[in-house]
């Protein structure tokens, strides 16, 4: 008996039962960012000594808002995952009070050294100006001998260079501190905003194989990120294609800065699922596509023109195709085919409540050019950008920063729901073209018979083309659409324009040689009765 108690005792006690689980806590190193329309996808991989038997790897310092059920642990080969653990760690967190605590301290010196150089400028200034005084005292009540005259200027002219110097390099210095200031306290907001928040820590249950370095790569999914796609277009030229710059606008407040990542743009709107698509029923519909204004700049609503940046939009109930969009009348519903865009560079973006902007790639756009104007609204004209096939330009919905060359000169939004196959872009006024609309009197008359009334307008549109080479221009008018019976509209005279009879849009393509001069005539007349008042122009 005592020697089957003595051998389970050895057994018991043998190095390998006694043997506490290895516990090991690793800091991990963010390396690759997915970002999503609305989330993002974080990557990162460590490396450490595994050993034979089971071990619990800590990865502390994580993101707080990720997607628990999102995280995935990928092993190199050399250990077999057992189980995944996740948790908000509120005792070790991300506090940054310390590294606060030293930008607050090297204000604070930047400004003692600024209060410093200032008072040294006021002594300075106080030298200057008693050297400035007693030059111009001296010699006021006695006569000064040259010699005297020229040890003085010596004396004052000396001084003076010494102290104006002095005084030039102090500015310098005092700007520099400023500039210090302001870079430290753009370095304290990020970290204040940062301060106190908890730390999420993923613990891995795993079985090694065989005692060796292994390398362990997870990811996981957090809903603190969003990216928006924006566009710098540059109207180079006629015989050129537009130039466009491609940027993302990116912002994250996942607690965890992100530095010298390497940046994927995804246009989902969020991380793919593990489960299959279900195939939801394909349903023919109709469109009717929203028309957009410019709230930012005050666009007035439909009826009027947008003059804001330069860009012409005009829109009755119908929508007049003279802006960036117009309705179409039937469409499919249909899901936006999914983009990836790999930026370039590894970028660092910060964890905070600004906007990090990154260009994402350059290219060309072919598109057609015209001018249009509306002269009923705005006697301007305008420089108009056809893009006839954008999906090859590779955009997305976004805001789009229109340039004439270097100059800027409005923006518009691109809207790829919109269904329509050209997308026109304004490049502002063109000061070159001109075009005036006068209403003629001798189209113009008051006339009744019996009951009724009826009002004849007539109104003349002239066009130069001032530039030194032909061009093509676009003039749009309108003839008013009647909605009652009683109402009476007829066309006299388009003067070879064409009316859609639906909107009462009336268009006219001018071709004008340089200097040349074209002048076109409208003329309608209107029958209501006499006793009912009625705007007919």
């Amino acid at each position: 008996m005592n020697k089957i108690f003595l051998a389970l005792l050895i057994i018991l006690l043998s190095p390998s039962m006694v043997r506490a689980q290895v516990e090991k806590s690793i800091p991990s190193t963010i390396d690759k960012v997915i970002v999503y329309t609305q989330g993002a996808q974080v990557e990162s991989e460590v490396e450490f000594q595994v050993q034979k038997g089971q071990m619990k790897i800590k990865l502390p310092g994580l993101s707080s808002v990720l997607n628990e059920e999102s995280i995935r642990i990928i092993s190199d080969g050399s250990f077999t995952i057992l189980n995944v653990q996740y948790e908000i760690d509120y005792l070790n967190v991300l506090d940054k009070d310390a590294e606060s605590a030293k930008i607050i301290a090297k204000i604070k010196d930047l400004n003692l050294k600024i209060e410093e150089e200032e008072t040294w400028l006021k002594i300075i200034k106080e030298k200057i100006d008693f050297l400035t005084a007693n030059k111009q005292i001296s010699g006021k009540n006695e006569a000064i001998s040259p010699e005297n005259f020229k040890l003085m200027n010596q004396i004052y002219s000396t001084n003076y260079e010494t102290l104006a110097l002095d005084a030039m390099k102090r500015q310098r210095l005092v700007k520099t501190y400023r500039e210090e200031v302001i870079n430290l306290n753009a370095q304290l907001e990020n970290v204040t905003y940062q301060t106190g928040t908890p730390s999420g820590t993923i613990t891995v249950l795993i079985e090694g194989k065989q005692a060796k370095t292994a390398k362990m790569r997870f990811t996981y999914f957090t809903w603190g990120a969003s990216w928006t796609p924006t566009y710098d277009i540059r109207f180079m030229g006629f015989n050129k294609p537009l130039e466009i710059t491609y940027f993302a606008n990116i912002q994250q407040s996942t607690q965890i800065d992100w530095k010298n990542v390497e940046l994927v743009l995804s246009t989902s709107p969020t991380q793919v699922s593990a489960q299959i698509p279900f195939l939801q029923p394909y349903y023919l519909k109709f469109f009717q596509a929203q028309v957009l204004y410019d709230k930012a700049k005050g666009a007035a609503p439909p009826r009027a023109i947008n003059k804001s940046e330069g860009v012409a939009m005009y829109e009755t109930e119908e929508s007049f195709e003279a802006g960036y969009f117009s309705p179409q009348t039937t469409a499919v519903s249909q899901n936006e085919t999914v983009k990836e865009y790999i930026v370039k560079n590894k970028q660092t973006i910060l964890s905070s409540n600004t906007t990090t902007s990154v260009s994402y790639g350059e290219g060309t756009i072919e598109a057609t050019y015209d001018y249009q104007s509306i002269p009923k609204l705005s006697e301007h004209v305008y420089l108009i950008a056809k893009v006839n096939d954008w999906m090859k330009a590779d955009l997305n919905n976004g805001t789009a920063k229109l340039y004439l060359e270097n100059s800027y000169v409005g923006k518009s939004f691109i809207n790829t729901a919109q269904f329509k196959d050209t997308i026109d872009l304004s490049f502002g006024v063109d000061n070159n073209i001109t075009v005036k609309r006068e209403k003629v009197k001798e189209f113009s008359e008051k006339t009744f018979t019996g009951s009724s009334r009826k009002e004849t307008i007539g109104y003349k549109i002239t066009v130069r083309n001032n530039k030194s080479y032909a061009v093509t221009t676009t003039i749009y008018d309108q003839i008013p659409i009647s909605v009652l019976q009683e109402i009476q509209v007829d066309v006299l005279d388009l003067n070879g324009g064409t009316l859609d009879k639906e909107t009462g849009k009336v268009e006219w393509k001018l071709e004008l040689k340089p200097n040349e001069t074209k002048t076109i005539l409208i003329k309608y007349s209107v029958k209501y009765p006499k006793e009912k008042q009625v705007v007919v122009q």
